[in-house]
C-alpha cells in the first residue's frame, strides 16, 4: 500500500509536469546561444523535487535507503539523469524562511531531460512497481510533498551576472555602486519578526492573522 501511495504522488506529478511542458526557444534575456530550458542532451529540462520526513527514530536507516536502493531506482534509466538530496538547513536565508517547508526534513531533486513527459513518469512508474524498489518502513509517507518545475533558461553564472548588472546599470534601471539604496519595502528579503519587504508585520501587506496554518 505504502508503494502505490508514492506511485501515487508520481502519477499526480506527472500531470504537473505536462502542464509545465512549453516550447523552448533562445534565451535572449541573458544573451546566450543556448537554448532557453533545455539541458546539456538538448532536451528539454525538468527538475523534480520530493520533499519527505523520516519515521521518528529512523534517519539514519532512511538516508541509507534512499541514498543506496529509492534514488538510484529512480533514475536508473529512462529520462532521469542524476538525483541530489537535501537536508533542511537551521539557518534560513529569508529570516524565518517558510514555514510551510519546515515539517519536512529532507529533499531530493530529480533531473530530468526529456521531449515526452508522460512517457518518463510512466517509465519511472514501471520501475517503482518493480521488486527491486524496496520499500521501507523508515519513510513518513504521509509527509511527502512533491513540486516539478521545467528550466527557464540556462543557469546564470558569476560572469554573467557581471555583465548584466553593467547592462542594466548603464540603461538606469540599476542603481550605480555608492548611490542611495532603493527603500527597504523595494529591496531583499523579510528576516525575522518581519512582514512583506522587511516591514514590521501588518505593514505593506496583509495582517499576520492572514498568513495560512503550519502544517503539521
Amino acid at each position: 500500500m505504502r508503494l502505490l501511495n508514492f506511485a501515487a504522488t508520481l502519477a499526480v506529478c506527472a500531470a504537473a509536469l505536462t502542464g509545465c511542458a512549453t516550447t523552448a526557444g533562445t534565451s535572449s534575456a541573458i544573451g546566450t546561444s543556448s537554448k532557453a530550458g533545455w539541458g546539456p542532451h538538448g532536451k528539454p529540462l525538468y527538475y523534480f523535487m520530493v520533499m519527505s520526513n523520516a519515521t521518528p527514530g529512523q534517519d539514519e536507516e532512511y538516508n541509507r535507503w534512499y541514498d543506496r536502493i529509492h534514488a538510484p531506482v529512480v533514475i536508473d534509466g529512462g529520462d532521469f539523469v542524476w538525483a541530489q538530496r537535501f537536508e533542511l538547513s537551521p539557518d534560513q536565508f529569508a529570516g524565518n524562511g517558510t514555514p510551510a517547508l519546515k515539517t519536512r526534513q529532507y529533499m531530493v531533486i530529480f533531473a530530468l531531460e526529456t521531449n515526452d513527459v508522460k512517457a518518463a513518469l510512466a517509465e519511472v512508474n514501471r520501475r517503482l512497481a518493480l521488486p527491486r524498489n524496496v520499500p521501507s518502513k523508515s519513510l513518513d509517507y504521509r509527509s511527502l510533498q512533491a513540486v516539478s518545475w521545467k528550466a527557464l533558461g540556462p543557469p546564470i553564472t558569476r560572469k554573467d551576472a557581471t555583465r548584466l548588472l553593467a547592462e542594466e546599470t548603464a540603461a538606469g534601471r540599476v542603481p550605480k555602486p555608492g548611490d542611495p539604496a532603493a527603500p527597504r519595502s523595494e529591496r531583499g528579503f523579510p528576516g525575522p519578526g518581519t512582514g512583506a519587504g522587511g516591514l514590521p508585520p501588518g505593514a505593506g501587506g496583509p495582517p499576520s492573522s492572514a498568513a495560512p496554518p503550519v502544517a503539521h
